[in-house]
């Protein structure tokens, strides 16, 4: 995860920056974790190295939570999750500036903007899933 995940908006020395840990690779991709196994189970807003893949598995570490792909800028450019979100399944959030862009929906409510999966991000999702099997 480079050296701790906050290179990107200048905090090297943010508390923020150490509380990740990587635990495993597939290939390009790096498996994370919380060192606090309490904290919620979310993907860092930014990557210290550029060009990277994160995935991180939920508190149980049956499945995959999350999977993001990170730009030379070293901000989100999408992001995978494996709960439902109306009816996708499996799907993925566009990023703008590190962050999921915002739709409004037929009920006239913001919501991130999803898409099923390609059959890239499948390909990813499943590289990762089968990570230790």
């Amino acid at each position: 995860m480079g050296a701790n995940g906050s290179h990107s908006n200048g905090s090297l020395d943010s508390e923020l920056g150490r509380k990740w840990k990587t635990t495993g690779t597939v290939g390009d991709i790096q498996i994370v974790q919380k060192k606090n196994a309490k904290e919620s189970v979310k993907l860092p807003e930014e990557s210290h190295s550029p060009n990277r893949i994160y995935a991180v598995f939920n508190k149980k570490g049956n499945d995959v939570q999350a999977i993001a792909k990170y730009g030379p800028d070293g901000k989100k450019i999408w992001e995978i999750h494996t709960n439902d979100h109306n009816g996708l399944g499996p799907h993925y959030h566009p990023c703008e500036d590190g962050h999921a862009r915002t739709i409004i929906n037929r009920n006239g409510y913001p919501e991130s903007e999803a898409y099923a999966l390609d059959a890239k991000k499948k390909a990813i999702l499943e590289r990762v899933r089968n990570y230790g099997k």
